[in-house]
C-alpha cells in the first residue's frame, strides 16, 4: 500500500513536471514565434526601406540624365549663340564697310556739288538753322557731346549767322565735322548722321565760298 501510494505520488509529480514542461514549451513556443514574427516585421521594414532607396536611386539616375540632356541642350545653345555672334560680327564688318562706303560717296558727292556752286545763299543759311536745331539735341548732360564741344558749336553757329564767310575761320568748322563723326560712332542715330551730314555740308559750301573768294581776290591782284 505504501509503495502504490509512493508510485501513485511519483507518477503525480512526473504528470505535474511533465505538465509544466509542456505549458513552458507552449508558452515559449508562443513567446519565440512572437519574437520571429517581429523580426520578420523588421526585416520587411527593411527590405521597403532597401525599395525605396531604389527608387531613389532610380530616382537620383533619371536626374542625372536629365541633367545630361539639359547640359546637352545649353551645348547646343551655346553653339548656336556662338554661329549667330559670328554672323552678327560678319554683318557689323559688312555694314561697318558699307557705311563707309556710303560715307565716302557722300563727301565726293557734296564736295563736287559744292565744286561747281550748285548751293544758294539761301541754302546756306538754311543750313545753318538746321545745324543749329540738331545741335539742340545734344543740349542735355546725358549725351556724347561734351559741355564745352556744345557750347563750341553754338558760338560757331552764332558767328555763322553774324557773319560772312570770309571771315569764319574754317578749321571752327572743320572741329564741328569731326566732334559730329565721333557722334555717329558713340551714339548711331539718325539725329547723329543728319547732324554729320549737314555740318560737312555747311563746311563744303563755306569752303567753297572762301576758295571763291581767294580765286577774286588773285584775280583782282594779277590785274
Amino acid at each position: 500500500m505504501i509503495i502504490d501510494e509512493m508510485i501513485i505520488g511519483f507518477i503525480g509529480v512526473i504528470t505535474t513536471v511533465i505538465l509544466s514542461s509542456i505549458s513552458l514549451a507552449y508558452w515559449l513556443g508562443k513567446k519565440f514565434a512572437m519574437i520571429d514574427f517581429r523580426f520578420n516585421l523588421v526585416d520587411e521594414k527593411f527590405r521597403q526601406i532597401n525599395e525605396r532607396f531604389k527608387i531613389i536611386d532610380e530616382r537620383f539616375k533619371q536626374i542625372d540624365e536629365r541633367f545630361k540632356d539639359i547640359d546637352n541642350r545649353l551645348k547646343s545653345f551655346e553653339e548656336r549663340l556662338d554661329l549667330i555672334e559670328k554672323r552678327l560680327s560678319s554683318l557689323e564688318n559688312k555694314f561697318g564697310t558699307l557705311g563707309e562706303y556710303i560715307k565716302s560717296v557722300y563727301l565726293t558727292l557734296i564736295d563736287f556739288m559744292t565744286l561747281r556752286g550748285v548751293f544758294s545763299e539761301d541754302e546756306r543759311r538754311y543750313m545753318i538753322r538746321e545745324l543749329d536745331r540738331l545741335s539742340e539735341a545734344y543740349k542735355i548732360s546725358a549725351n556724347p557731346l561734351k559741355p564745352e564741344e556744345y557750347k563750341f558749336i553754338k558760338e560757331v553757329i552764332k558767328e555763322l549767322m553774324e557773319k560772312p564767310s570770309k571771315e569764319i575761320d574754317l578749321w571752327k568748322l572743320e572741329k564741328i565735322v569731326e566732334i559730329a563723326e565721333r557722334l555717329t560712332r558713340e551714339e548711331p542715330s539718325r539725329t547723329s548722321f543728319e547732324f554729320w551730314m549737314k555740318a560737312y555740308m555747311l563746311y563744303a559750301m563755306i569752303r567753297s565760298e572762301k576758295f571763291k573768294e581767294e580765286e577774286k581776290k588773285l584775280k583782282k591782284d594779277s590785274c
